[in-house]
Protein backbone atom coordinates (compact mmCIF):
# COMPACT_ATOMS: atom_id res chain seq x y z
CA UNK A 1 0.00 0.00 0.00
CA UNK A 2 2.93 2.32 0.66
CA UNK A 3 4.14 2.27 -2.58
CA UNK A 4 0.52 3.13 -3.96
CA UNK A 5 0.73 6.25 -2.00
CA UNK A 6 4.20 7.28 -2.53
CA UNK A 7 2.73 7.07 -6.46
CA UNK A 8 -0.05 9.09 -5.93
CA UNK A 9 1.92 11.60 -3.92
CA UNK A 10 4.28 12.19 -6.99
CA UNK A 11 1.46 11.99 -9.62
CA UNK A 12 -0.13 14.96 -7.55
CA UNK A 13 3.66 16.76 -7.71
CA UNK A 14 3.47 16.07 -11.14
CA UNK A 15 0.12 17.85 -11.52
CA UNK A 16 1.09 20.87 -9.61
CA UNK A 17 4.12 21.48 -11.77
CA UNK A 18 2.25 20.57 -14.87
CA UNK A 19 4.84 18.41 -16.06
CA UNK A 20 2.66 17.05 -18.54
CA UNK A 21 4.13 20.21 -20.63
CA UNK A 22 7.52 18.59 -20.40
CA UNK A 23 6.33 15.45 -21.42
CA UNK A 24 7.03 15.47 -25.29
CA UNK A 25 10.48 16.57 -25.24
CA UNK A 26 11.26 13.92 -22.40
CA UNK A 27 9.96 11.06 -23.61
CA UNK A 28 12.47 9.40 -25.67
CA UNK A 29 14.60 9.57 -22.17
CA UNK A 30 11.14 7.97 -20.69
CA UNK A 31 11.96 5.41 -22.80
CA UNK A 32 15.50 4.64 -22.52
CA UNK A 33 15.56 4.74 -18.37
CA UNK A 34 12.95 2.23 -18.56
CA UNK A 35 15.24 0.24 -20.48
CA UNK A 36 18.06 0.76 -18.08
CA UNK A 37 15.66 -0.02 -15.32
CA UNK A 38 14.68 -2.87 -16.50
CA UNK A 39 18.31 -3.98 -18.20
CA UNK A 40 19.17 -4.09 -14.43
CA UNK A 41 16.20 -7.24 -13.42
CA UNK A 42 17.96 -9.23 -16.04
CA UNK A 43 21.17 -9.44 -15.54
CA UNK A 44 20.46 -9.47 -12.07
CA UNK A 45 17.61 -11.73 -11.43
CA UNK A 46 19.83 -14.20 -10.18
CA UNK A 47 22.14 -12.37 -8.18
CA UNK A 48 19.66 -9.61 -6.63
CA UNK A 49 21.34 -6.39 -5.04
CA UNK A 50 18.07 -4.01 -4.16
CA UNK A 51 14.60 -5.52 -3.73
CA UNK A 52 11.38 -4.08 -3.72
CA UNK A 53 8.78 -4.98 -0.64
CA UNK A 54 4.86 -5.31 -0.40
CA UNK A 55 2.07 -6.88 2.02
CA UNK A 56 -0.33 -6.14 -0.90
CA UNK A 57 1.31 -6.46 -4.15
CA UNK A 58 3.42 -9.19 -5.83
CA UNK A 59 7.14 -8.79 -7.10
CA UNK A 60 6.33 -7.92 -10.66
CA UNK A 61 3.47 -5.62 -9.95
CA UNK A 62 6.34 -3.56 -7.60
CA UNK A 63 8.63 -3.65 -10.11
CA UNK A 64 6.28 -2.33 -13.05
CA UNK A 65 5.15 0.27 -10.71
CA UNK A 66 8.83 1.61 -9.80
CA UNK A 67 9.59 1.68 -13.81
CA UNK A 68 6.65 2.81 -15.42
CA UNK A 69 5.28 5.11 -12.86
CA UNK A 70 7.82 6.28 -9.79
CA UNK A 71 10.67 6.49 -11.80
CA UNK A 72 9.42 8.49 -14.89
CA UNK A 73 7.50 10.78 -12.29
CA UNK A 74 10.87 11.19 -9.98
CA UNK A 75 12.35 12.12 -13.45
CA UNK A 76 10.11 14.28 -14.68
CA UNK A 77 9.68 16.48 -11.60
CA UNK A 78 13.69 17.03 -11.43
CA UNK A 79 13.69 18.18 -15.18
CA UNK A 80 10.46 20.47 -14.05
CA UNK A 81 12.61 23.52 -13.02
CA UNK A 82 15.93 22.26 -14.31
CA UNK A 83 18.29 25.59 -14.88
CA UNK A 84 19.37 25.64 -18.74
CA UNK A 85 22.77 27.25 -19.61
CA UNK A 86 24.23 27.08 -16.46
CA UNK A 87 26.73 24.05 -16.17
CA UNK A 88 27.31 24.76 -12.37
CA UNK A 89 23.51 25.21 -11.55
CA UNK A 90 22.61 21.69 -13.38
CA UNK A 91 25.22 20.02 -11.68
CA UNK A 92 24.03 21.56 -8.31
CA UNK A 93 20.21 20.65 -9.54
CA UNK A 94 20.92 17.18 -9.86
CA UNK A 95 23.05 16.69 -7.02
CA UNK A 96 20.09 18.10 -4.86
CA UNK A 97 17.93 15.89 -6.68
CA UNK A 98 19.77 12.87 -6.01
CA UNK A 99 20.46 13.54 -2.39
CA UNK A 100 15.97 13.84 -1.98
CA UNK A 101 15.80 10.65 -3.92
CA UNK A 102 18.16 8.77 -1.75
CA UNK A 103 16.88 9.90 1.38
CA UNK A 104 13.26 8.53 0.09
CA UNK A 105 15.19 5.12 -0.12
CA UNK A 106 16.68 5.19 2.70
CA UNK A 107 13.44 5.91 4.70
CA UNK A 108 11.49 3.03 2.35
CA UNK A 109 15.07 0.91 3.47
CA UNK A 110 14.51 1.20 7.05
CA UNK A 111 10.26 0.84 6.48
CA UNK A 112 11.01 -2.03 4.82
CA UNK A 113 9.80 -1.16 1.46
CA UNK A 114 13.33 -2.04 0.14
CA UNK A 115 15.89 -3.97 0.86
CA UNK A 116 19.65 -4.22 -0.10
CA UNK A 117 22.01 -7.02 -0.13
CA UNK A 118 25.34 -8.36 -1.78
CA UNK A 119 27.02 -5.30 -1.21
CA UNK A 120 24.49 -2.51 -2.25
CA UNK A 121 23.64 0.57 -0.33
CA UNK A 122 22.42 3.73 -0.04
CA UNK A 123 25.17 5.89 -1.43
CA UNK A 124 25.28 3.17 -4.76
CA UNK A 125 21.67 4.23 -4.65
CA UNK A 126 23.05 7.67 -4.71
CA UNK A 127 25.39 7.33 -7.59
CA UNK A 128 22.20 5.82 -9.41
CA UNK A 129 20.20 8.62 -9.17
CA UNK A 130 22.63 10.88 -10.30
CA UNK A 131 23.28 8.72 -13.75
CA UNK A 132 19.49 8.62 -13.90
CA UNK A 133 18.70 12.14 -13.89
CA UNK A 134 22.25 13.41 -15.80
CA UNK A 135 22.19 10.76 -18.55
CA UNK A 136 18.55 11.03 -18.76
CA UNK A 137 18.73 15.00 -19.59
CA UNK A 138 21.82 14.56 -21.94
CA UNK A 139 19.66 12.22 -23.92
CA UNK A 140 17.35 14.66 -24.90
CA UNK A 141 20.50 16.50 -26.48
CA UNK A 142 22.71 13.84 -27.86
CA UNK A 143 21.31 10.18 -27.49
CA UNK A 144 24.84 8.55 -29.39
CA UNK A 145 26.71 9.71 -26.85
CA UNK A 146 24.29 8.29 -23.66
CA UNK A 147 25.00 4.92 -25.12
CA UNK A 148 28.33 5.46 -25.68
CA UNK A 149 28.71 6.40 -22.06
CA UNK A 150 26.23 3.96 -20.86
CA UNK A 151 27.24 0.43 -21.91
CA UNK A 152 30.85 1.19 -19.72
CA UNK A 153 28.99 2.05 -17.13
CA UNK A 154 26.54 -1.15 -17.05
CA UNK A 155 29.72 -2.97 -17.70
CA UNK A 156 31.40 -1.71 -14.26
CA UNK A 157 28.07 -2.28 -12.47
CA UNK A 158 27.95 -6.06 -13.88
CA UNK A 159 32.00 -6.66 -13.00
CA UNK A 160 31.53 -4.51 -9.48
CA UNK A 161 28.87 -6.40 -7.69
CA UNK A 162 29.86 -9.73 -10.13
CA UNK A 163 26.58 -10.31 -11.82
CA UNK A 164 26.13 -14.27 -13.50
CA UNK A 165 27.08 -12.90 -16.81
CA UNK A 166 26.94 -14.90 -19.48
CA UNK A 167 27.56 -14.53 -23.31
CA UNK A 168 24.08 -15.87 -23.89
CA UNK A 169 22.40 -13.37 -21.74
CA UNK A 170 23.92 -10.34 -23.86
CA UNK A 171 22.77 -12.14 -27.12
CA UNK A 172 19.59 -13.38 -25.87
CA UNK A 173 17.65 -9.96 -26.88
CA UNK A 174 18.88 -9.68 -30.20
CA UNK A 175 18.67 -13.06 -30.99
CA UNK A 176 15.12 -12.62 -29.91
CA UNK A 177 14.56 -9.40 -32.45
CA UNK A 178 16.41 -10.83 -35.11
CA UNK A 179 13.82 -14.11 -35.03
CA UNK A 180 11.06 -11.89 -34.58
CA UNK A 181 12.27 -9.61 -37.51
CA UNK A 182 13.09 -12.72 -39.66
CA UNK A 183 10.00 -14.51 -39.33
CA UNK A 184 7.29 -13.41 -42.25
CA UNK A 185 3.46 -12.33 -40.59
CA UNK A 186 1.86 -15.19 -42.09
CA UNK A 187 4.39 -17.79 -40.64
CA UNK A 188 3.51 -16.50 -37.12
CA UNK A 189 -0.29 -16.30 -38.08
CA UNK A 190 -0.07 -20.16 -39.43
CA UNK A 191 1.70 -21.00 -35.99
CA UNK A 192 -0.58 -19.73 -34.01
CA UNK A 193 -3.43 -21.12 -35.49
CA UNK A 194 -1.85 -24.58 -35.67
CA UNK A 195 -1.11 -24.40 -31.88
CA UNK A 196 -4.67 -23.48 -31.42
CA UNK A 197 -5.99 -26.34 -32.83
CA UNK A 198 -3.94 -28.46 -31.25
CA UNK A 199 -4.57 -27.85 -27.56
CA UNK A 200 -8.38 -27.43 -28.56
CA UNK A 201 -8.99 -30.98 -30.17
CA UNK A 202 -5.81 -32.87 -30.60
CA UNK A 203 -5.11 -32.91 -26.52
CA UNK A 204 -8.42 -32.39 -24.99
CA UNK A 205 -9.17 -35.11 -21.91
Amino acid sequence: MRHIILSTFLILLNFRQRTWRILPRFFKALIYIAFINSLYYYFFKKHILWELQSNNLNLKQLRVIHIFVITPLLFLLCMANFPQNNVNLQVKHILKWSIKCALVEFIGEKSKMIYFKNGWHIFWSWSIYIFLFSFGYLYTINPLFVWNISIPTLLFFLIKFKAPFRKNQLLGPVRLFMKRAQTPYWVKKMRKLVINFNSRYLFRY
